[in-house]
Parts: structure tokens; sequence; C-alpha cells
């Protein structure tokens, strides 16, 4: 979020509606990465995101049930973002909103477990922010695996992508569609950015599981 821009959030059945993703990183070299799609049965890599996180479908095969567990970032809450963000932020119970300014990679906001936020309309394209014109911001999180950490899962909700770093490991960008494996790297701090995949200003959510 950038002070001074105004965003009229849509929640109810649009927040229902939102798409939840999350990626299962491990130290074992075999890596499980998909959850089961909640509406098919697949594995997809996504679920509809109700802000209670993956739900196993039954397919039997995705990582929350090899791991013994459901990956759930809590119940749904709205986070109050003061007046500049009408209606508040769409998050979960336990979630933190994000801390201005995070969106350069030296401001990044730490993220254990829930971060929630919005990407706005950057500064030469303030009049289209109101109605979603013109370029957005991007916000930048930061997280580093504990020492007894031997699986993390990327779980973030969103029309939005993640472009996560690590030092020694290529750029890996997540989407809604697509979820490459990220590499797991005890001691070094993983670099998160997030981005509107449409252009336009969104809301986001941003979780790291830690087992």
């Amino acid at each position: 979020m950038r002070d001074g821009l105004r965003l009229r959030l849509v929640l109810g059945l649009a927040a229902a509606s939102a798409i939840a993703t999350w990626i299962a990183c491990s130290s074992d070299p075999t890596p499980a990465i998909d959850a089961a799609d909640a509406t098919t049965g697949n594995d997809s890599g996504t679920t509809p995101d109700t802000g209670g996180g993956p739900v196993d479908s039954g397919g039997g095969g995705d990582a929350s049930q090899e791991a013994g567990r459901v990956y759930d970032a809590g119940a749904p809450n709205v986070l109050d973002a003061g007046d500049l963000y009408e209606g508040g932020i769409p998050c979960v119970v336990g979630g933190v909103l994000e801390d201005e300014p995070n969106d350069t990679p030296d401001a990044a906001n730490p993220v254990d477990p829930t971060r929630c936020g919005a990407v706005l309309a950057t500064a030469s394209s303030d009049a289209g922010a109101g109605d979603g014109g013109g370029a957005t911001e991007s916000d930048f999180l930061t997280f580093t695996l504990k020492p007894a950490t031997k699986n993390f899962y990327i779980q973030f909700a969103g029309n939005i992508s993640l472009k996560v770093d690590v030092e020694g490991q290529p750029s890996v960008t997540i989407t809604p569609t697509s979820a490459p494996p990220v590499a797991f790297v005890r001691d070094k701090p993983y670099l998160v950015e997030v981005r509107s995949l449409t252009g336009k200003p969104t809301t986001w959510r941003v979780t790291v599981f830690q087992d």
C-alpha cells in the first residue's frame, strides 16, 4: 500500500472467490508441491480462498496430506488499514498488516507467519488509483527458515504473482496457475516481491508455514 492513495476494497463474495495458492518446499530431495483443487479433486496447486487456506479434497497426492495435516492460515479476518483504505484489508486471524514503506527490497516486511496488504497504483498513475487504472507498485516481504525447519510452505491469496529470491539460487516466479519448486536454503533470507497480475490495484495475503 502507498500512503495518500485511496482504494475501495470489495469484500464479501469477491473476497470469498479469490484464489489461494501454496508451494511446498522441503529439505528432502523429493519435494511435494501441489495442493488438491477443492472444486475438481485434481492436483492443480490452487484452491478457492475463503481465508482458511488449502483444503484436502481427498485426492490422495497433496503435500498437506503427506505432511499429516492441512495447512490452514486461519479464520477470515479484516484488518483496519485506516481511512485511506475503505473496508479494510482481507486477512486471517493472527495476520499482520504490511508496514509502509515496503516497496523496495531493503524495506521488506518480515513474514511470521502471515502478512496482508495491497499493491496500489504508483505515484505516476495516481489519477487511476480509484478505478484500478495505471501501473502498480511492488510490495516486498522477507523470511528466514528457523533452525529446526525441515519443510516450508508458501501460501498466498490474491490476483498476484510472487517472485522469490534466495542467495545462490535462481529466481522463482509463482502465480495462481504456476507453482514451480522453491529451493530449501538455511541461514539465508528469502526475498518475496508481490506484484499485481493485472497491473491493477489488488489486495494480497502471504503465509509461510514452517515444519
